[in-house]
C-alpha cells in the first residue's frame, strides 16, 4: 500500500498544475485508465491529456479530497466555458488510484444531461 501522504501529494500536485495550466501529464503512469460517466474508457496517458474536457476548463476548486492508502477520491468544482461560450459550473466526484509513485487511473462521475445542454 502507498503512503497516504504520496497519494495526497500527487493529487494536490496534479489540481495545482491543471489549475495554474501547467504541464501535469507527467504525473501520469503509461498505461493511465480513464473511466466513469463517459462515452468510453480510455487508456494511455496521451489519451487523456488530449482529453476535449481540458479545452473548457477556465479553473477549478477541489472541495474536498478523502485519501485512503493508494486511493484518492476528489469533489472538484470546474467553471467551464462551452464551445459556443456558454459559461456554467460543473461538480464532478473523481477517483483516483496510485501506483508506483505515480497517476494510474481515473474514474470521474458527473450529472452528463446537465452537461449535455450546458454544452449545446
Amino acid at each position: 500500500m502507498v503512503d497516504p501522504k504520496v497519494t495526497k501529494g500527487l493529487v494536490d500536485k496534479y489540481y495545482d498544475k491543471l489549475s495554474k495550466k501547467e504541464e501535469w501529464g507527467s504525473l501520469l503512469s503509461d498505461e493511465f485508465l480513464f473511466t466513469g460517466t463517459v462515452a468510453k474508457e480510455s487508456r494511455g496517458r496521451e489519451a487523456y491529456v488530449n482529453n476535449n474536457f481540458f479545452k473548457v476548463i477556465r479553473s477549478l476548486k477541489v472541495k474536498s479530497v478523502l485519501i485512503d492508502g493508494d486511493n484518492a477520491c476528489a469533489v472538484v468544482s470546474y467553471d467551464l466555458v462551452s464551445p459556443k461560450g456558454n459559461n456554467f459550473k460543473a461538480d464532478v466526484a473523481e477517483i483516483w488510484k496510485i501506483k508506483d509513485g505515480k497517476l494510474d487511473s481515473i474514474a470521474i462521475y458527473f450529472d452528463t444531461a446537465f452537461f449535455q445542454k450546458a454544452m449545446a
